[in-house]
C-alpha cells in the first residue's frame, strides 16, 4: 500500500460511480481530490476526499486553466474522470495539461468501443453475436426495410457523441434506447430526428437480461475480472442496473475469453465492460455494447473487491501491477434504493408505460423483494455505507431541494 502523498484527482463526483472511486481509493490511503459540477455533489460529502473543488463555467481554456491551477495547488499528478464527454474532452486538450496526466483511453481507442457498428463487426470476428441492424440514410428507405422487420425493435445511435450538440440545437433528446412495437412507433420515433438528416440504428429486439462481463487490460492481458447480472433494470423493460448481483466467474467462462479476445483486437488498455443480453433458456448471449469507462454498477465491484479504480492508478499511473488484493466476493448485490423505488411505483401504478410488453410482472412480489433487500446481509447500496453516511445526506439533501422546486 502506498503512503498518503499519492495524490489522484476523481473528475465528476456527482454519481455513484465517482464516489465509488473516491472510497475505493481513499481507503487504500491515496489523497483523493474531488471535483463535482454542483455543490450537492456526493463525492464532495466523503469523508475519503481530501480536498474537494467545484467545476467551473467557461469555455474549454479556462477549464482546463482550472485543471492545472488545481494539480499545481495540490501537487496531484494522476487524474481520472468518469464520463465519455470528460474522456473527450481530456484528450481534446491533453497537451495543454501541465504535469497531469489523465488515465484515461486514447482518442484512437475511445473512438473504436464508440462506434457500435464497428464493434459489432470486430465481435463477429471472435465468435460474439450482435443484433441484427439497420442503418438509413433518409426516412424513405424505411418502407422498403419494413417487410424485414420484426417488433419489437430498438433505436440505438451508433456514437450518441456525434449527433449531441446538433441534437441540442433542435432541442431533441438522444435518449439510450428507445423500444418501438409496431411500424407506426417506428416511423413515429424516426420522424422525430428528421431535422438532424442523421438516424438511429434500427436493431432486433433481444431478450433475456443484462450481463456484465468486467476487466482490467494491460499489454492484452486481463490483470482483473468480473462479473454481474442486472436483477432490475431502469426502465423495467431494460436501461441500467437499478440491482444486481455478483456472478461467479466460473460461469459464462467461454463468453469471458471471448470479450477478452474482442478487447485484445480493440487494443483495449484500462477498465471496460462488455455488455450482453443474455437469454438463459437459450444459452445465448448477445453484445450490446462495450463501456469505454467506468460504468454505473461500479459500486458493486467495489463492495466485491474487484478494484478498478485502483488498478486504473497503479497501472496507468504508476507503471506497476498491485502485488495482491482480496479475492473477489460473487456473493454481494448492490442496489440504488431511489430507482428502484421509482422502478416499483411504475410496475404498480404505471404498467401501460412499460414499453417491452411480453414483459409480466407480479406488484406482490415486487413489493416483497423491495422491503426484503433490508434484511439481505449481502445487500449493498450505491450511496449510503454505514462508514461514510454523509454522501447519501447530501443527495437526500439534493432530492429535496429539487422536490421544492417542483
Amino acid at each position: 500500500m502506498k503512503d498518503a502523498q499519492d495524490k489522484v484527482i476523481i473528475l465528476g463526483t456527482d454519481t455513484q460511480i465517482g464516489l465509488s472511486l473516491i472510497r475505493e481509493l481513499g481507503r487504500r490511503n491515496c489523497y483523493v481530490i474531488a471535483i463535482g459540477r454542483s455543490r450537492g455533489s456526493i463525492g464532495l460529502r466523503s469523508r475519503y476526499a481530501r480536498e474537494g473543488f467545484l467545476w467551473p463555467g467557461g469555455d474549454e481554456t479556462q477549464q482546463i486553466e482550472f485543471l492545472n491551477q488545481v494539480a499545481r495547488t495540490t501537487g496531484a499528478r494522476f487524474l481520472l474522470c468518469v464520463s465519455e464527454t470528460d474522456i473527450l474532452f481530456l484528450n481534446r486538450c491533453r497537451d495543454r495539461l501541465e504535469g497531469l496526466t489523465p488515465l484515461i483511453p486514447s482518442q484512437a481507442t475511445i473512438d473504436r468501443v464508440l462506434d457500435k457498428q464497428g464493434t459489432a463487426s470486430v465481435a463477429t470476428q471472435v465468435g460474439i453475436l450482435s443484433p441484427e441492424s439497420h442503418a438509413i440514410e433518409d426516412l424513405t428507405e424505411l418502407s422498403a426495410l419494413a417487410p424485414s422487420l420484426s417488433y419489437p425493435v430498438i433505436l440505438k445511435w451508433r456514437n450518441p457523441h456525434e449527433v449531441m450538440q446538433d441534437s441540442q440545437r433542435h432541442g431533441l433528446a438522444i435518449e439510450k434506447i428507445i423500444y418501438c412495437q409496431n411500424a407506426d412507433e417506428l416511423a413515429e420515433q424516426l420522424g422525430r430526428y428528421a431535422p438532424l438528416g442523421r438516424f438511429p440504428m434500427i436493431q432486433a429486439y433481444c431478450p433475456g437480461y443484462g450481463l456484465g462481463q468486467f476487466f482490467f487490460m494491460h499489454q492484452g492481458k486481463d490483470l482483473l475480472r468480473f462479473q454481474h447480472r442486472r436483477l432490475h433494470e431502469w426502465p423495467p423493460e431494460g436501461g441500467f442496473s437499478s440491482l444486481c448481483a455478483g456472478v461467479p466467474l466460473d460461469q459464462h467462462r467461454a463468453l469471458q475469453e471471448k470479450s477478452i479476445a474482442l478487447l485484445r483486437k480493440l487494443d483495449w488498455e484500462g477498465p471496460a465492460m462488455v455488455e450482453y443480453r443474455y437469454d438463459e433458456h437459450n444459452d445465448r448471449a448477445v453484445l450490446m455494447e462495450i463501456n469505454g469507462r467506468f460504468w454505473g454498477s461500479l459500486p458493486l465491484a467495489y463492495y466485491s473487491n474487484a478494484p478498478f479504480g485502483w488498478y486504473s492508478y497503479q497501472v496507468l499511473g504508476l507503471g506497476q501491477v498491485p502485488l495482491a488484493i482480496e479475492p473477489v466476493r460473487d456473493d454481494i448485490q448492490c442496489r440504488n434504493t431511489l430507482i428502484e423505488l421509482k422502478r416499483l411505483i411504475r410496475i404498480i401504478f404505471q404498467p401501460q408505460k412499460i414499453r417491452d410488453r411480453s414483459l409480466k410482472f407480479s406488484p406482490f412480489k415486487e413489493v416483497a423483494c423491495f422491503i426484503g433487500g433490508y434484511f439481505n446481509p449481502r445487500m449493498r447500496y450505491y450511496i449510503f455505507s454505514l462508514s461514510d453516511p454523509m454522501p447519501l445526506l447530501a443527495d437526500w439533501a439534493a432530492m429535496a431541494r429539487k422536490l421544492m422546486r417542483r
